[in-house]
């Protein structure tokens, strides 16, 4: 019995090896072919994604290329446009002249404004292509490559999906604002024809020649008739000649603008590249990390605890703790931003994308913010010319005879350059990259050259005009509780804190230099270099002959604002006066002329490339400013600042609590945020809570802006650092050394500014 089963066995053992023998042998006879398919697989595959990826880039470059000519264009149409209005204004009632139909011109301003929105949004699509979005994009210090090459697609996809929602509420916006028009801004003729066919081929009724509506009120009678609210249903306006620009135009451009930043994010979230490896042999990198354990160890215990926080936290702390996870994370500034401002919106009040896309176009109104692209390229014409140079020349003939005198003159000169440029990274980049070696050259120690440029170029943003002052009154003169904070008035506040700032450094300077007893006679800065057979007097006059250009750019801007060159006292028919807007168009143009036709060093074919660049500066700046007053329109909607007011009134029964409660907080903020996020998101916060205590605004906004100065020379994320290590070529741990004591400094400056407000309302005639 048991060999028999044995037996059977053996022969189902037989069978069953025959079998596999068999599929082994007919797999066998087939591998070859599915080799062959798998490798043609493979290679088609890979063929495809490559030319899908080159494909994508060579659109990505047509259509760069395209958009870099369409913001210069712009730009420069802005530039002409407010330009003449000035002239227009000035030269047309003493010429007796428009110079046949050129200062006719009626609304320009508006078309300038309009131009606005084009090169806004372009130049921020161009910052998604060249990767020059403002962000913190700390995660390469803080997280190995891998990791931190995770955390960017992660970013990126996040990006893209808000530029997604964000063309979908341009595209809902052309449909219920096809009947809206652009404030001022008239068709011309030539343009009713295709804007005609153009609306035509839209969805939605229609009214006008050929259509059963010959009028607007005819079709909206209809539409009464039919218990329909006409405001509510989509439909395109034929334009009429005469008749205003359609908003939906603009609009439209957004929804193409937005779609192509959302590709833009999504291509970089699938195409980044790995992660960079130093030179030399490296060590195997072994993974063992497995998928399914980041799933169950991470993401899915991180998504039950979100769900907790959710439930038990709120909405609200919830969109708090995500945009600023976002920008901790390395997400654009806009990004983190713009998910809280949309997700507040929708989740808070029942609104749209669509509610934000019309709250940005509200923001376009003011025209204020036309002064930011013109001072951001004023700024980057003379950094690419020798404006600075000739500044600096000046600065080492004048004072370079003097113990510690280029240095001081170092510290002059950035506050020259302030005074034109408006930004304090622009003025570290301009003025400390020419400096830097001439001051090492010349005795001064790697510290102190280091420090004193780093901290001289933040004079930037409180010298007039500043970048940050102008934003700062946009933001902030919203507010009832605060009224209307005038940038102009803002700016000749910041002249003497400024001024005082600079002083603090330059005496600084002196006593760090100036030889002490019992030293050698030579001293640092002693020496000029004058060529035999000359004289000081002779080389400090030549020096002036060639930077009185220079010189005379910052007293035409700030003289045209506030009045000051006025030669009417003297007998004279002659004064100059300026808007803000027009000064930084005026301040484009003469640099323009000054770096084409008088220094002779910047080429005419380099001209589209700073206009393109500047361009792209301003688009990621105005995305970000854009986003941020419809998120104020959602805290005044929710009585936030009121809440904040009364929270405080409660907690700190002081005027002097306040002033130290708010500075700590300043600072310490000053040290995570940069101030154009500082300003656009705690400044309409604090500036009413200032009020409520009886600080004056315009001395509040000096300390606001002088707190977050402090900021650019604080780590982990002072600007001013990062560029100095750049520019000078040192480690950050060096810079870092090297500001200390001028930060000390810095903070003593403060201290005297928030203590007596009379040095900032002196100028303008305010009361303490």
């Amino acid at each position: 019995m048991i060999e028999t089963i044995g037996r059977l066995f053996a022969s189902l053992d037989g069978a069953f090896r025959g079998a596999v023998r068999g599929l082994r042998d007919g797999i066998g006879g087939l591998r070859g072919p599915l080799q062959s398919l798998a490798f043609v697989l493979v290679l088609g595959l890979t063929g495809l994604r490559l030319l899908v990826g080159d494909a994508f880039r060579l659109a990505d470059r047509v259509v760069g290329a395209l958009e870099r000519a369409a913001v210069f264009l712009g730009l420069l149409g802005m530039t002409l446009l407010a330009f003449n209005e000035y002239l227009q204004r000035e030269l047309r009632p003493a010429l007796g002249t428009d110079l046949g139909g050129l200062w006719a011109i009626e609304g320009q301003m508006n078309v300038a404004l309009l131009l606005l929105i084009v090169v806004g949004f372009l130049g921020a699509s161009l910052a998604t292509r060249d990767d020059k979005h403002i962000a913190v994009d700390a995660m390469e210090r803080v997280l190995s490559p891998g990791p931190a090459r995770l955390v960017k697609r992660l970013v990126a996809i996040t990006a893209g999906g808000l530029c997604l929602l964000l063309a979908r509420g341009a595209m809902d916006a052309v449909f219920t604002s096809s009947k809206d028009t652009f404030e001022g801004v008239k068709v011309w003729s030539w343009m009713v024809g295709p804007v005609n066919a153009l609306s035509a081929l839209m969805p939605g009724e229609h009214y006008g020649p050929g259509t059963p509506f010959t009028s607007l009120t005819a079709w909206e009678d209809a539409q009464y008739d039919l218990d329909k609210d006409p405001f509510e249903l989509p439909a395109f306006a034929y334009v009429q000649a005469g008749d205003g620009f359609p908003l939906w135009i603009p609009l439209l451009l957004l929804v193409v603008i937005f779609s192509i930043m959302a590709l833009r994010f999504a291509a970089r979230a699938v195409s980044l590249p790995p992660p960079a490896t130093l030179p030399g042999p490296q060590a195997p990198v072994v993974y063992t990390r497995k998928p399914a354990d980041v799933i169950l160890a991470g993401a899915f215990p991180g998504a039950l605890l979100a769900m907790g926080l959710g439930v038990w936290w709120g909405t609200a702390p919830l969109l708090i703790l995500g945009s600023l996870l976002l920008l901790l994370l390395g997400a654009p500034l806009f990004v983190g931003i713009g998910v809280g401002t949309l997700g507040a919106w929708v989740l808070l009040r029942d609104g749209s994308a669509e509610g934000v896309i019309s709250d940005m176009f509200e923001a376009t109104k003011k025209q204020e913010l036309l002064a930011i692209p013109f001072f951001v390229l004023a700024g980057n014409l003379m950094t690419e010319g020798s404006i600075a140079r000739r500044l600096i020349e000046i600065a080492k003939v004048s004072l370079g005879s003097l113990p510690g005198g280029l240095g001081v003159g170092a510290v002059m000169a950035c506050a020259f350059f302030a005074a034109i440029s408006g930004s304090s990274p622009v003025t570290v980049i301009a003025i400390g990259s020419i400096v830097f070696p001439m001051l090492v050259a010349e005795g001064y120690s790697e510290r102190y050259s280091i420090g004193v440029l780093t901290t001289a170029g933040s004079l930037g943003i409180i010298i007039p005009p500043s970048v940050p002052m102008l934003i700062y009154a946009i933001i902030v003169s919203g507010n009832p509780d605060v009224g209307v904070v005038d940038p102009t008035v803002l700016f000749k506040a910041g002249i003497l804190p400024g001024l005082f700032i600079a002083l603090v450094l330059v005496l600084w300077t002196f006593y760090t230099t100036w030889p002490r007893p019992g030293q050698a006679e030579a001293a640092v800065g002693r020496a000029v270099d004058i060529p035999e057979g000359s004289s000081w007097a002779r080389e400090l006059g030549l020096a002036l002959v060639r930077g009185i250009p220079s010189l005379l750019l910052p007293v035409l801007v700030l003289g045209g604002i506030y009045g000051w060159v006025d030669l009417r006292p003297l007998g004279l028919d002659f004064h100059i006066s300026f808007t803000i807007t027009e000064a930084a168009a005026v301040a484009v143009v003469y640099a323009l002329a000054v770096e084409l036709l008088v220094n002779r060093e910047l080429k005419l074919r380099e001209i589209p490339r700073v206009f393109a660049e500047s361009a792209v500066m301003m688009g990621s700046l105005f995305l970000v400013i854009v986003i941020a007053i419809s998120l104020n329109r959602f805290f005044v909607f929710e009585q936030v600042p009121e809440a904040a007011t009364a929270w405080m009134l409660d907690h700190v029964d002081s005027k002097l609590g306040f002033l130290l409660a708010v500075n700590l907080f300043l600072l310490a903020l000053g040290c995570v945020m940069d101030i154009i996020s500082a300003i656009l998101i705690v400044a309409p916060l604090l500036a009413p809570i200032a009020a409520s205590y009886g600080i004056h605004p315009i001395h509040f906004a000096i300390m606001f802006i002088v707190n977050l100065e402090l900021g650019y020379l604080t780590p982990p994320l002072g600007i001013n650092l990062f560029v100095a290590t750049t520019v000078f070529e040192r480690p950050l741990l060096d810079v870092v050394r090297s500001v200390v004591p001028f930060l000390a400094l810095m903070l003593f400056c403060l201290a005297v500014i928030v203590l007596f407000p009379s040095l900032s309302l002196l100028l303008v005639g305010g009361t303490p």
